[in-house]
């Protein structure tokens, strides 16, 4: 089962529960709360693993680039959900990150994120859900306590004094080894939710467990934004994705039949940055002589206000021999 049928079919809180109060678990603040949001939603998202990947090494590789790259980007609707594969993703962090421990109880761990943009689609609030189980449809969903605030043109101004983050205050996240990815975290911010927040207030009275909490709800999301920032670069890229709407039409009214709750159509969104493999001209036109033949990966190219996919082609000379080693390139270029 995907995780978005999860989040659609659990059961919704009850009015009249105060989930506010400490003395309720935190599963009253859960994933139900959303699920009329996700089942009307017009725009559903899945992602194969190859273009979590591919989102993942663009956002991690430079993320100065794709900052660069944040005045064509806008939310493709006023609502939207996508969800991935965790293991693909923190795979990537690990590769790319040296410091960065491998994530193992990823594996078979579903995300999904709910998306509320602005009208002029600029500017976004994110709420987080994972499983661990997606195939048990009983399995417990797991809700983020904290939103994720985008603003996909102007960076958040860093507060001069703390805010109260159990007030409604927003908090950032950094990355002082990387600027690319700060750069791109400056465009974020994480809030707690309200009823989260009213929860902490009575429960987190202490100093330490605080700070542990506030900690650990970030490095929870901290990761998805900057990679859900390099999707919205794949998905507006021409070539860059290849789409298959998934109709649950069939397989609906046999469940129907049973008893059970329909499953959502959804598009199922995969990487096509390494499906075509073309060869170049080996001429040169101002007569120097060809490179030897070798190999060149797919990359992303800017030119003025648009970003398109530069298939993986062969380039040079195989009479000036063959070299067999592969480079990843992300290039975004500008004219003058």
């Amino acid at each position: 089962m995907r995780l978005l049928d999860s989040v659609a079919h659990c059961p919704a809180l009850p009015p009249s529960v105060p989930a506010y109060l400490p003395s309720m678990t935190p599963e009253v603040l859960g994933a139900g709360r959303f699920a009329a949001q996700v089942a009307a939603c017009p725009l559903r998202f899945v992602l194969g693993d190859d273009l979590t990947r591919a989102c993942a090494e663009l956002a991690f590789a430079d993320g100065a680039r794709l900052v660069g790259c944040l005045d064509l980007l806008r939310m493709p609707a006023p609502h939207l959900w996508l969800e991935w594969n965790d293991e693909a993703h923190k795979r990537v962090i690990h590769e790319t990150h040296p410091g960065a421990a491998l994530d193992s109880v990823a594996k078979g761990r579903k995300v999904g994120v709910l998306l509320r943009a602005s009208a002029d689609g600029q500017t976004a609030v994110v709420r987080t859900f994972w499983v661990d189980a997606p195939a048990d449809e009983g399995a417990a969903l797991i809700l983020s306590p904290l939103e994720t605030h985008l603003d996909l043109r102007s960076a958040f101004a860093h507060p001069e004094v703390a805010s109260d983050v159990l007030g409604g205050g927003l908090l950032d996240a950094t990355h002082g080894d990387n600027p690319g990815m700060s750069g791109l975290l400056d465009h974020v911010r994480f809030r707690f939710d309200d009823l989260w927040a009213n929860y902490y207030r009575e429960a987190a009275r202490d100093a330490a467990f605080k700070r542990r909490l506030v900690g650990d709800s970030i490095n929870s999301v901290a990761w998805d934004a900057p990679f859900l920032i390099a999707f919205l670069l794949l998905l507006n890229a021409k070539d860059a994705t290849r789409s298959m709407a998934v109709s649950r039409a069939a397989i609906n009214r046999k469940r129907l039949a049973h008893g059970r709750a329909p499953l959502l159509d959804h598009i199922e969104i995969n990487a096509a940055l390494d499906t075509v493999l073309t060869s170049e001209p080996s001429g040169d036109p101002s007569g120097r002589q060809s490179p030897r033949l070798h190999h060149v990966r797919g990359h992303l190219v800017r030119r003025e206000h648009r970003v398109f996919w530069r298939v993986p082609h062969l380039r040079g000379s195989a009479a000036r021999g063959v070299v067999r080693s592969r480079t990843v390139c992300l290039a975004f270029s500008r004219k003058a």
